[in-house]
């Protein structure tokens, strides 16, 4: 069976998402900061009168990439260059994740075999792996996203 997939990028690899569960694509904005949260929560958001837990994607998903250093680090109330918003929900849960760009929609195989491990991202959020033009994408589990503390 095929589903609609949105496709976008961390750190320079692709990931995608079905898209029933998507509500949202915005900027970057700051969200409010959340003390003695996890490392990987960036923060809430309010949005047509829901709230939304944003959280950091690529931490989340333990994947490392170079950042600038010394004086030509950016303040944290810059927007990332090209960083957007997703919001999602599952169930009754809305929450937001923040990738690197979006790429595009596409229509892909839903994944029916267990992925293989993927080197550096916990095996637990993957739901598959597919090939779109050459690309190899991974396909994140929504319900485990949310539970992945």
């Amino acid at each position: 069976m095929t589903s609609n997939y949105l496709l976008f990028r961390i750190a320079e690899r692709l990931f995608g998402v079905k898209l029933q569960g998507a509500i949202e694509i915005l900027g970057w904005r700051r969200s409010r900061p959340v003390p003695l949260a996890y490392s990987y929560i960036e923060g809430i958001m309010e949005y047509r009168g829901t709230i939304y837990p944003v959280f950091h994607l690529a931490q989340l998903l333990d994947i490392s990439r170079p950042g600038p250093i010394g004086f030509t680090a950016a303040s944290g109330d810059e927007q990332p260059k090209g960083e957007s918003i997703i919001l999602l929900q599952e169930g009754d849960r809305p929450y937001g994740i923040t990738v690197d760009n979006i790429v595009k929609m596409a229509q892909l195989e839903d994944p029916t075999d267990l992925p293989a491990e993927i080197k550096g991202i916990n095996p637990n959020l993957v739901k598959g792996v597919r090939m779109d033009d050459d690309q190899e994408i991974i396909l994140l589990n929504f319900e485990r996203l949310f539970h992945a503390g």
